[in-house]
């Protein structure tokens, strides 16, 4: 059965559905549904806990686990989950979409995604990714600022209906994103050095620093807790973006392991002036790199 928002069915407003509420389906939700939006949300969860979960956080949102029922006359779809149910989903759900209505997400990895969507909804579909979350995961984690001043890469091309990018970009500017646009493949080759190799080397760090003593934790500091922090995420779909992303990240990994390599080295060597090198360099590319 639905769980109806307070004013649901009176609105003139444009409705959005927002399928799976997590914490960034449920972010969204928050952030479109604050006083004077032009949108109207509905929301769309796997399972009849999750829709009373999410309705409970999305007051002002319509939930139900009907997908054709959160996605009649909707201007806009977005679909926010892993990247392998996002494919899943959209593809059981397509019948639902209104012919005019743009689509999206907010996968992570973009170029599976985007092969997959574009030939379900050709050129209403929009590609997104919003550089925004937290080690967290779930609705009780969303909330509507998560979104304030966050980059969101956009990636159509050159078949994307103008109509259809206009009204993702308004929907994701309404959420407070900044726009940046590239291709998938340049996406994901960027994502695999800025966002999935640090989890990746954060939960080996971790590893590597509590294998066989886990007490050791005790005694971090503030530099270990800020380098870890991350891989604290969700196992399941960072296994999913790893192996979604697998040829960048693997190219991503080696390089990694050649700079620790040459650093064991000089290490090993005794070589005073190589870590110093070694450190320096590492300072000057993330100070001008980094604000």
């Amino acid at each position: 059965m639905p769980l109806l928002g307070q004013d649901f069915f009176g609105s003139l407003k444009q409705r959005v559905a927002i399928l799976g509420p997590g914490l960034i389906g449920g972010s969204l939700a928050l952030a479109l549904s604050r006083d004077c939006s032009p949108y109207q949300i509905s929301v769309w969860a796997r399972s009849g806990s999750s829709a009373a979960a999410a309705a409970a956080r999305l007051p002002a949102c319509h939930v139900s686990t009907d997908p054709e029922e959160v996605l009649g006359n909707v201007s806009a779809a977005v679909f926010c989950m892993n990247p392998e149910a996002i494919m899943h989903c959209a593809g059981l759900f397509a019948g639902f979409v209104p012919a005019d209505a743009a689509v999206t997400d907010a996968g992570s990895v973009k170029a599976g995604i985007s092969a997959s969507l574009k030939k379900l909804f050709g050129g209403r579909f929009v590609g997104a990714h919003p550089m925004a979350g937290s080690e967290e995961s779930g609705i009780l984690a969303a909330r509507a600022d998560l979104f304030e001043s966050a980059l969101c890469i956009l990636t159509p091309d050159d078949a994307a209906h103008p109509q259809a990018a206009a009204r993702i970009e308004a929907l994701w500017t309404s959420a407070g994103c900044r726009l940046h646009h590239m291709t998938p493949a340049a996406h994901d080759a960027a994502m695999a050095r800025i966002s999935h190799l640090p989890h990746a080397v954060a939960s080996a760090l971790v590893q590597a620093a509590l294998a066989g003593a886990p007490g050791r934790n005790q005694l971090a500091g503030g530099g270990y807790r800020d380098s870890t922090r991350i891989a604290a995420g969700p196992p399941g779909l960072w296994t999913e973006i790893f192996l979604a992303n697998k040829s960048e990240l693997s190219t991503a990994l080696a390089d990694v392991q050649e700079r620790l390599e040459t650093l064991r080295g000089a290490i090993e060597t005794g070589d005073r002036q190589a870590v110093l090198d070694f450190l320096t360099l590492s300072q000057s590319l993330r100070s001008t790199t980094h604000s």
